[in-house]
């Protein structure tokens, strides 16, 4: 049986105590606190039994999964009916021993292994691995609640696992109906606030299911949304002092929904199918509102690195109403069976995932743009007292006035409190529209058996799996008739010239509100909204118009189109087996094994020479082995000691190895996609100490260190070869900037975990328990020009620490997640080593209580980011702040019925 598929083991006649306890473990009735009753005959039974205790039930049933396991994971688990403690895979992983989360926009997002790069993490439903559309990076949150039975973090792989990771592997297993017999459901509905600029959070999701033991089958579906603010603030530095800033103001609408539906049928304890239906869509609505001050090229004045005294500072701007979606479609048919002495289980997936955008925009200038403005612009521009505030997430502090001229010179005029949105003359539309989309086939066959070997109760198994990926990519940009691309500033598509051929009205003026920004930043200054969604379909209403135009040859304009020469398609097959054995002696258990994988990749694309475009065509093969051994000795009943050596690749991103270039045979350059890409591989040991020392209760500590070979850095090369010698040109010699496969790096970390309900504590206060880890990690590589830098993603020290209380119907939990500095961008080779972009130190604060007012009924209260803490990024040294980006608050409260 493989250990991808947890679910139904128990069914199976035959299965080894192991398997039992980790699909008791996992199924959605988990290990009920011993005062709850026990459940009968699953064919029998059908009334929901709640438990006082649900934290606690979670956090057991994740503990015993985790001792039973072969290799070193971690767990969260639903509580005994089904109730998974956080709103997203994301929020759960988060809390989780070396796990480092990045957010957007204050919202989790992706996650960071041991503080290895994100692309060094896989992810699976149900035991298939997923690929996300973006870098292969999975978007966690994308997963709700309402779908989960638990998620499983593997930090070490077996090698009945892909071994397409190098940090870890997240298995997150949906809800199973034929666990909890009879007909039952669980609904909840819920509202709240952001407090900056007070958007509604709505929340709703409803889950139905039904079983008779031999049939089961489940419906569920969700919906989160919240209306945001977003305060962000990006200085820049030069020399002299600060050189510009970009300001904005975003109003979003995040939106996640997703449905599923499970068919299954055990009409034995030797046979189980099923048949799921996942789709899930993450949707960002963006109001864009951004102002950039070119400090730098004021018309005169001072500046340094604490105050600034300017006359004429350009000023541009730029709005937008886009939509960012990212989604997942995922169907798979599933199989165990018991045939003779064999456990058989199998696998046919179908996934398709995406992430598009669809972002027209607007921008506004004078003709000299970010330009020393001449002085007829300087009229139309601010002028200025700036305090920089040069520090670890300070920004710059305003004092505006209008710009004059006083005997033909541009001088300081009348004192403003707001910006003049109405000053600047020109707009012109701009694009970043585009379309990434993954469709991925999976078929998996799995075979193991017990037997005896070296005087161990032991089991063989074996398997196969062949994955058919293929990944296109468009991308829309101003495009001309003739098929040229125009460049997206005031020469591109000028909106009041167009307008005016065209026939058509257009003012940016009238679509200036009165309502003022609502900001937790003060920069000195106020802004009121513009009507971007008015001001989108009028930039859509005059691109259709252009078209009719070029349609009927009147016109020659650079409409919204696709760009073929970025167009592309990148095809990923992976063929893959494996053999591996477990020996179980008294305390010692050893399970080693082999995975040989074969990965073929095919690119095709667009050389972009001088305006010409050629077709370009490349492929590879590469074949990799990873052998692992796992060993695990129970010192004594409540301790126990494992050791690894595992072996393990990370693809480089699909887009990365996209076949498109643009080549200039006069520099003698070419940029792009590298086709060429071979996945960065590394090899490296855990150790662990885990001391199970009462119910619900764990102390442990562990070690890791990873060898990584081929890192993968965007860096130039000399191409070296006759790949791009097309059109009679030898290009061998040639510059090729792009992704690169680099030299070596390491890893190093260190855990230490400590969980316990403190039940030994007299009256109401034994009703506190405490769950925490700190996580201390070092790595470094060397980039290809011989420079030593840490790995993005990595903090020297990441702490989770959860405070919970259960008693009398309460269950709450305050958690407090903090991580230090981490590098977030290394800036391409030849920079200096201060320019590299940093995230500073991070912490938050969220609470969730719920109150169980009767079998049926609970109420909940969730409240997120209670300090108010921002996002910082600082450029090199701490305080030459590159971003800093406020939020808010977030308030959820509600009502959940379960029967």
């Amino acid at each position: 049986m493989s250990s991808n598929h947890l679910r139904h083991p128990a069914r199976l006649a035959g299965a080894r105590t192991r398997r039992a306890l980790l699909a008791v473990s996992a199924s959605l009735p988990i290990l009920a606190a011993a005062a709850a009753p026990a459940l009968a005959d699953d064919a029998e039974v059908s009334e929901l039994v709640v438990t006082a205790t649900p934290i606690r039930d979670s956090i057991e049933a994740s503990l015993e999964i985790q001792r039973a396991s072969d290799n070193i994971v971690n767990v969260i688990a639903s509580d005994t009916i089904g109730r998974f403690p956080d709103a997203t895979a994301a929020g759960a992983l988060a809390r989780l021993p070396g796990v480092g989360v990045q957010r957007d926009q204050g919202q989790e997002r992706y996650i960071q292994i041991r503080g290895a790069p994100t692309r060094w993490t896989t992810m699976a439903l149900d035991g298939v691995n997923l690929i996300g559309a973006e870098d292969r990076i999975f978007r966690f949150d994308s997963v709700p609640a309402a779908q989960i039975s638990q998620v499983v973090l593997n930090k070490t792989l077996l090698p009945n696992m892909p071994a397409e990771a190098l940090a870890g592997r997240v298995n997150i297993e949906t809800f199973s109906p034929l666990s909890l017999p009879g007909f039952h459901g669980s609904f909840d509905v819920g509202g709240g606030f952001v407090d900056m600029g007070d958007g509604p959070v709505k929340q709703y999701s409803g889950r139905l299911s039904w079983s008779n033991g031999t049939w089961g089958a489940s419906l569920i579906g969700s919906h989160y949304s919240f209306e945001q603010h977003t305060d962000n603030d990006e200085p820049r530095f030069d020399d002299i002092g600060l050189s510009s800033l970009r300001f904005t103001k975003y109003v979003i609408e995040r939106v996640t929904e997703s449905y599923s539906a499970k068919l299954e049928y055990s009409p034995s304890d030797d046979h189980y199918i099923s048949l799921s239906h996942l789709s899930t869509e993450f949707a960002d609505y963006e109001e864009r509102n951004w102002y950039v001050f070119s400090y730098a090229n004021a018309f005169s004045g001072t500046r340094n690195f604490e105050t600034a005294d300017l006359v004429g500072v350009p000023m541009t701007a730029s709005f937008a109403y886009g939509i960012y979606t990212n989604g997942v479609v995922f169907n798979v048919l599933h199989g165990d069976h018991r045939v003779g002495a064999w456990d058989l289980n199998w696998d046919l997936a179908y996934a398709t995932t995406e992430f598009n955008n669809f972002y027209p925009s607007v921008g506004q200038t004078t003709s000299t743009a970010t330009s020393r403005p001449s002085i007829a612009n300087t009229v139309f521009l601010p002028s200025m007292n700036v305090t920089v505030n040069a520090v670890s997430g300070g920004f710059p502090y305003h004092t505006l006035y209008d710009t004059v001229l006083v005997n033909g010179q541009p001088t300081r005029g009348q004192q403003r409190t707001s910006i003049n949105q109405m000053s600047l003359p020109e707009s012109f539309a701009t694009e970043s529209t585009s379309r990434l989309e993954t469709e991925a086939y999976t078929v998996k066959f799995d075979a193991s058996r017990d037997w005896n070997s070296f005087g161990a109760v032991a089991t063989f198994s074996a398997g196969f799996q062949f994955d058919d990926r293929t990944q296109e990519n468009d991308i829309t940009n101003l495009v001309r008739p003739d098929g040229s691309v125009a460049t997206g500033n005031r020469t591109g598509f000028p909106l009041e010239t167009n307008a005016a051929l065209l026939g058509l009205p257009w003012d940016m003026k009238t679509l200036f509100g009165t309502t003022p920004w609502d900001q937790d930043m003060d920069r000195g200054f106020t802004a009121v909204h513009i009507d971007t969604r008015r001001m989108r379909d009028g930039v859509l209403g005059l691109m259709d118009a252009a078209r009719a135009a070029n349609a009927a040859g009147t016109g020659n304009f650079a409409v919204y189109d696709i760009d073929r020469k970025l167009s592309n398609t990148v095809d990923e097959k992976i063929a893959s087996a494996y053999a591996m054995n477990r020996w179980k002696w008294d305390r010692h258990t050893l399970t080693g094994g082999v995975r040989v994988e074969r990965t073929e990749t095919a690119s095709d694309g667009l050389a972009n020479v001088g305006g010409t475009l050629v077709p370009l065509n490349f492929s590879s093969e590469v074949t990799h082995v990873f052998p692992s051994l796992h060993y695990g000795f129970d010192y004594s009943d409540n301790l126990k000691l494992r050791a690894a050596f595992i072996t393990g690749a990370a693809r480089p991103s699909m887009n990365w190895q996209r076949a498109t270039v643009t080549v200039n045979d006069t520099s003698e350059t070419l940029s792009g996609g590298n086709p060429f890409l071979v996945p960065e591989k590394a090899y490296g040991v855990d150790l662990s100490a885990e001391w199970y020392f009462a119910p619900a209760a764990l102390l442990a500590v562990s070690f890791f260190h990873r060898e990584v070979e081929d890192v993968l850095f965007s860096a130039s090369r000399i191409v070296g070869d006759a790949s791009y010698n097309f059109n009679g040109v030898d290009r061998s010699g040639y510059t090729l900037s792009s992704f690169q496969n680099g030299r070596n790096g390491h890893l190093t970390g260190l855990e230490f975990v400590y969980t316990q309900p403190w039940t030994f504590l007299p009256g109401l206060l034994s009703g506190l328990g405490f769950q925490g880890s700190v996580s201390f990690t070092k790595g470094e590589f060397e980039t290809p020009d011989g420079e030593t830098v840490e790995f993005p993603g990595t903090s020297d020290r990441i702490t989770s620490a959860t405070l919970f209380y259960e008693k009398h119907g309460i269950s709450s939990r305050l958690t407090w997640q903090h991580r230090t500095d981490w590098l977030d961008e290394v800036f391409p080779s030849g920079s200096s080593a201060n320019s590299n972009l940093y995230w500073d130190e991070s912490q938050r604060l969220d609470l969730s209580v719920r109150y169980q007012v009767n079998d049926t009924f609970s109420v909940f209260l969730d409240a997120n980011n209670l300090t108010n803490e921002q996002g910082v990024r600082y450029q090199g040294r701490e305080d030459r702040p590159y971003e800093v980006e406020g939020f808010g608050r977030k308030y959820l409260l509600g009502v959940r019925a379960s029967f």
